[in-house]
């Protein structure tokens, strides 16, 4: 009979239990508390999953209390921040296998010899003990797979204490909940942490105002329904400014908002950085008149807003988060230039399983869930940013619109 290898001791409080199986090569890994996965050669499966698919790590599909996906694996270096993959849908849903960044709960096949290298054991303590062992298996070149042919009912959300989310962020130099991803990059550009090519690697130019000129005033002046959403959102935007207030219409593209936020009069800046929409926007608004004054349009480049701290009563970013390459840098640029007790309107379409609103130019869409997350861990690292307020806009659009405060 072979010895069994040498993993390391667990440690005495750990959520998790952890089993090595050397004749099959793996260790196994799950939550305490999760159900039995199904089927019942539920090993099998994920042995033989992880020597066909060749990866490292093989993650069981997770569904909550009410058979609902809770999680096809987690994604964590990605633009909306931490998030369980695909959490709400239909318990059907994903039918094929998906490469993730990590599996942080349910039960997973981890390679015997990935799990030895990075000392497993030792890494499997507290609630963040599954995702760090997968990322520390990323990071010397593992790959991560959950599959749908094995399931688990475990619906627990990480809840870590601040000290587990300080010795994550000590080992990986990134937030569990929200990583920058421009700080990700420039630490581990050239290493297999960065594997998702659709997140890191080239995109090609953003042409959307050279491919469709002014086409939000060209949709305001021909289509009713657009016209109807668009004047219930500069009202919103309008009421969350005081008398006299200054707003930042974040992401303007062609200033069809910023237009009509002043039109009901409020001093309105407008930037963005495609040069080709502030042209346009100046364009637009040279003919039209207002109460108290144009809106001033800004091409400035991504990064530092070019505005002290405090500036804006209102920041509103319509449309434009789910552009972003790292959201999270932005969100925390943009309480800067709030003042204190200011208020922010982000406006998103809602993700929906298997749809994507704009399959060109959007990098992501976001759930509510996923969107407040990210809303608050952005609140968490800058000026507290906190959303207070969540709905969205129905039949024909299908948009999310979160109000956050600045605390005063």
């Amino acid at each position: 009979m072979t010895a069994p290898h040498v993993i390391g001791t667990l440690p005495t409080t750990t959520p998790y239990r952890v089993e090595p199986d050397t004749a099959a090569g793996v260790v196994w890994v799950w939550r305490s508390d999760a159900q039995p996965p199904q089927p019942a050669d539920w090993r099998e499966r994920l042995a033989a999953d992880m020597q066909h698919l060749g990866v490292s790590i093989v993650g069981a599909k997770r569904l909550d209390a009410q058979g609902k996906l809770f999680a096809m694996g987690d994604m964590v270096i990605h633009p909306k921040g931490f998030h369980y993959q695909g959490k709400g849908q239909p318990a059907q849903a994903y039918r094929f296998p998906e490469e993730v960044d990590a599996v942080s709960g349910g039960v997973m096949a981890v390679a015997l010899d990935d799990f030895e290298a990075v000392q497993g054991a030792a890494l499997c303590g507290g609630e963040l003990g599954m995702l760090t062992l997968c990322l520390a298996v990323r990071e010397r070149g593992g790959r991560c797979v959950v599959v749908p042919s094995v399931v688990v009912e475990d619906g627990h959300a990480l809840s870590p204490t601040p000290s587990e989310a300080q010795a994550f962020h000590g080992r990986f130099g990134y937030e569990w909940l929200a990583a920058d991803l421009d700080a990700v990059a420039a630490r581990y550009t050239g290493t297999p942490m960065l594997w998702n090519a659709r997140y890191f690697g080239t995109a090609l130019p953003f042409e959307k105002y050279e491919q469709r000129p002014a086409m939000h005033w060209t949709s305001y002046q021909q289509v009713e329904v657009y016209r109807q959403r668009a004047d219930h959102i500069a009202k919103l935007v309008a009421d969350l400014c005081p008398a006299g207030g200054e707003a930042l219409d974040l992401g303007c593209g062609d200033g069809l908002f910023s237009h009509l936020v002043a039109t009901r009069g409020v001093t309105v800046t407008g930037l963005d950085v495609e040069l080709a929409a502030i042209e346009q926007a100046r364009a637009q608004v040279a003919a039209q008149q207002y109460p108290h004054q144009p809106p001033t349009f800004i091409h400035s480049p991504a990064g530092a807003l070019p505005f002290a701290d405090g500036t804006f009563d209102v920041l509103f970013m319509l449309d434009v988060i789910e552009h972003l390459p790292n959201p999270l840098a932005v969100l925390c640029e943009a309480q800067r230039v709030m003042k204190p007790g200011g208020a922010m309107l982000i406006t998103t379409p809602a993700w929906q399983f298997g749809t994507w609103s704009d399959a060109t130019y959007h990098v992501a869409e976001y759930s509510a869930e996923e969107l407040t997350r990210q809303v608050n861990a952005a609140g968490a690292l800058g000026h507290g940013l906190q959303a207070v307020n969540l709905g969205s806009i129905g039949g024909v659009y299908r948009d999310l619109v979160l109000i956050a405060r600045r605390p005063a």
